[in-house]
């Protein structure tokens, strides 16, 4: 199985992933990693002062069961066998990604008898007034709830998280610290041990995951929720992009509290005292690495600063990989072409569930509403639930990376660059051999306006990526790019049309903008040639290569074409099986046996 670089409960739980393919909350429990509940009724009393590191240990196996389960939302994360604590009394509990950061975390605490406390109010730092989720300066704690000694209603109290939490609460400068106004997360040092099950990943374009594994090959695994109740699971990387300090961006681990001055009652709960939480200087594993690099740049600019390992300059994201992974680890090209890919299936299955979603509440047979939101990355109502702007966006950039890493590993293992290793005798021929069989392996289908199904696979959607519109408006087949006979079933009128292709730029976006306005109606909006985005010029001109295929067909014979021809979506009948979220192959592979990092790169998929 792949190493687990997790102190304390590393032995116990990669013990049990040795013999089993998927953690079980009885064997987790026996094994030790996840303790016993303090508290089995609705009431929640607290009996230590502090969680200790045997209590931040058994949250990490937790979180590390409920990432591994098949579980596909919030409530069924708790109702399942992967969670022991799991009882009659817990709440139902829909949520998206912030509040499944908050809520596993105050879950654990009320069953172990733990304090717990959160930030339920910001307001911007510099006093601005704009969304919080996206504010240019960051965010201030400006109210906060706490359990010191005992709450009557536990489930009552978790339930009420998710109304008062959102991704703003993890947009705050870390280097506030302590104090009467700490936040609830600190940045932590890249190094094993620090990165572990529960730490958080924040992208400051309004999502947070759950990390939940870190695999042999320094991939850090993540689990988080979205606004139409679906967990999905993904790897760290890009898709979680960095920013200035004062966002908070990256790695965050939650900050150490403690409860002073209380006096114990006669069956050990505690009576009184105040909350105090750790300073960044009391906190070993605080670090601004992640932010100014291992050699900060002598002007102070956070993003000039570099990051080496072993004598080389890395770029942030592949830093991370190799400084977790484990010591004698190299990367091969077929490996991680596999796992790239499986990762973006993994987000297109997820993307199906939310236009599946749209199409199933009717939302293509409603009228196009006469304008854009203020902002599609940053909204709320249907717009936010139904919509995908960012997940297309996040989807994209994990194409594009995909694309530029594999460019790089093929120029490394022809130069002999160190770290990367490939022992066969045709690179070329095993990628292009590894695509066609994970673009087969991934497949699934959708509902076209007339109820009629069609099947896509991985290379649909890359062929068609600029083209899927995120427009919860849109008939389906538009949301899936579809052309020709295919889209003859679309029932948007010439309005929609309209739409459709006035949008055509703003497709072309990879990277998500939260501060530009685009609440434009359809004859404001303009191409970003001919207008800047104040005057309704929105998007980009032009998309970046994310064509692997054609990538990997040229390395192995620059003559031929990309791809011979475009693959053409087949009509199919309805699959029950296909409801709800579809996982990566690696989610349960990853628990099972190790990432190989040396060999042919002939490997199969299982």
């Amino acid at each position: 199985m792949g190493v687990r670089w997790i102190k304390g409960w590393a032995m116990g739980i990669a013990a049990f992933l040795a013999a089993c393919s998927l953690p079980s909350a009885s064997a987790l429990a026996q094994d030790g990693a996840i303790p016993p509940p303090v508290n089995t009724g609705k009431r929640w009393e607290v009996y230590k002062a502090a969680w200790s590191p045997e209590d931040e240990a058994g949250y990490s196996a937790f979180v590390a069961a409920i990432g591994h389960s098949d579980c596909t939302s919030i409530d069924s994360c708790l109702k399942d066998d992967a969670n022991p604590y799991r009882s009659s009394v817990d709440p139902h509990l829909p949520g998206d990604c912030a509040d499944m950061a908050y809520v596993l975390r105050a879950y654990y605490a009320w069953k172990n008898g733990l304090p717990f406390s959160y930030q339920n109010a910001m307001r911007t730092a510099d006093g601005a007034r704009e969304d919080i989720r996206y504010s240019s300066a960051g965010n201030v704690v400006a109210g906060r709830r706490q359990i010191l000694n005992y709450v009557t209603n536990a489930p009552h109290f978790i339930a009420r998280i998710g109304g008062e939490v959102s991704t703003a609460m993890f947009r705050t400068d870390p280097t506030r610290g302590g104090g009467r106004s700490h936040d609830d997360f600190y940045p932590v040092k890249i190094e094993r041990g620090a990165i572990k099950p529960g730490v958080l990943a924040y992208d400051i374009y309004g999502h947070v995951g759950i990390v939940y594994d870190i695999l042999e090959d320094g991939r850090i695994l993540v689990v988080a929720s979205h606004p139409d109740n679906s967990v999905t699971r993904t790897a760290y990387g890009a898709n979680f992009m960095r920013s200035k300090p004062a966002l908070g961006a990256g790695l965050k681990a939650w900050r150490p509290i403690r409860v002073k001055g209380a006096k114990k009652a006669s069956d050990g709960s505690l009576l009184g005292g105040a909350l105090y939480a750790a300073k960044n200087e009391e906190i070993a594993d605080f670090s601004m690495e992640q932010y100014f690099g291992t050699v900060p740049h002598p002007s102070g600019v956070w993003h000039y600063g570099e990051f080496k390992f072993k004598g080389r300059t890395l770029k942030y994201y592949d830093y991370v990989r190799r400084k977790l992974a484990a010591p004698d680890f190299a990367y091969n090209p077929v490996d991680e072409l596999r796992f790239g890919l499986q990762t973006i299936c993994g987000d297109l299955k997820a993307r199906k569930v939310a236009v599946d979603a749209a199409y199933r509440k009717r939302l293509h047979m409603k009228p196009h509403p006469p304008k854009l939101p203020r902002n599609i990355f940053g909204t709320y109502g249907e717009w936010e639930e139904y919509s995908t702007p960012s997940r297309d966006a996040r989807l994209k950039v994990s194409f594009i990376e995909l694309r530029r890493t594999m460019q790089h590993l093929v120029e490394d293992v022809r130069a002999g660059a160190p770290g990367v290793v490939y022992d066969g005798d045709d690179l070329a021929g095993d990628l292009v051999a590894a695509f066609e069989e994970e673009k087969n392996a991934c497949t699934f289908t959708y509902w076209r306006s007339d109820a009629t199904r069609m099947r896509l696979n991985l290379a649909h959607a890359m062929e068609r990526l600029w083209a899927l519109s995120f427009d919860p408006y849109h008939c389906p087949e538009r949301r899936w790019g579809a052309t020709g006979a295919e889209l003859e079933t679309c029932t948007d009128g010439k309005t929609k049309t309209q739409w459709y292709n006035a949008q055509r730029f703003l497709r072309y976006q990879a990277r998500r903008t939260y501060d530009v306005r685009m609440d434009f109606s359809l004859h404001e909006l303009k191409p970003p040639m001919v207008a800047p985005p104040e005057q309704g010029g929105l998007g980009v001109d032009a998309p970046a290569d994310a064509d692997i295929r054609g990538y990997l067909y040229r390395l192995a014979d620059p003559l031929v074409a990309d791809s011979e021809e475009e693959a053409e979506a087949t009509p199919t009948s309805y699959a029950p099986e296909e409801t709800g979220v579809f996982l990566p192959s690696w989610h349960h592979k990853s628990a099972m046996e190790p990432v190989s990092g040396s060999g042919s790169g002939k490997t199969s998929r299982k």
